[in-house]
């Protein structure tokens, strides 16, 4: 019996094992396929068939993103959530992909949203949050019933950092 081989197999196997090694990074499932999570959070996955898509949240950084790194594109469906998609096409796209994957992954370690009360208060206190914490940007974003604010760590050395620093600004913010 002769073996099918998948094509972009060594591809996927390579970017898979990039994802796995990243620290916080865990497999699971989404689509009906595998997913990458980092702390729980779901922002990477592929798409296998003739072709391979990678498939990753990089939040409002859209067009950046796109700029940055060649052959990425915004998700048909999904680019304005934040979604963006690379087609690897042959060996030679995998150092797009792997630059994709980074991108992405350190927009998930250095960014967060949470969702607050819709008060004035609230609002007050973002304000005064973002003079509290300098490197953290604060975006408030309209909801129907609660603000929902996007945190952003411009500096850090590590995971451990920024996840620290957006700890503190989320329980600080969690307060008023």
């Amino acid at each position: 019996m002769a073996h099918s081989i998948v094509p972009l197999e060594k591809e996927y196997e390579r970017l898979r094992n990039v994802l796995l090694e990243l620290p916080g990074v865990e497999l699971g499932s989404r689509f009906g396929g595998e997913a990458f999570f980092f702390r729980k959070r779901f922002f990477c996955h592929f798409h296998r068939g003739s072709v391979l898509l990678l498939e990753t949240f990089v939040w409002d950084k859209v067009d950046e993103v796109v700029g940055a790194i060649m052959g990425v594109v915004p998700h048909p469906q999904y680019g304005n959530y934040g979604w963006v998609r690379l087609r690897i096409s042959s060996s030679e796209d995998f150092g797009k992909a792997k630059e994709l994957i980074e991108s992405s992954y350190r927009n998930m370690i250095s960014t967060r949203r949470i969702s607050l009360p819709k008060t004035e208060r609230m609002k007050r206190a973002v304000k005064e949050a973002a003079k509290d914490f300098p490197r953290i940007h604060f975006k408030m974003k309209a909801s129907l019933k609660r603000t929902q604010v996007v945190m952003e760590v411009r500096q850090f050395k590590d995971t451990k950092e920024a996840e620290t620093q957006l700890k503190q600004a989320a329980a600080y913010l969690r307060k008023f």
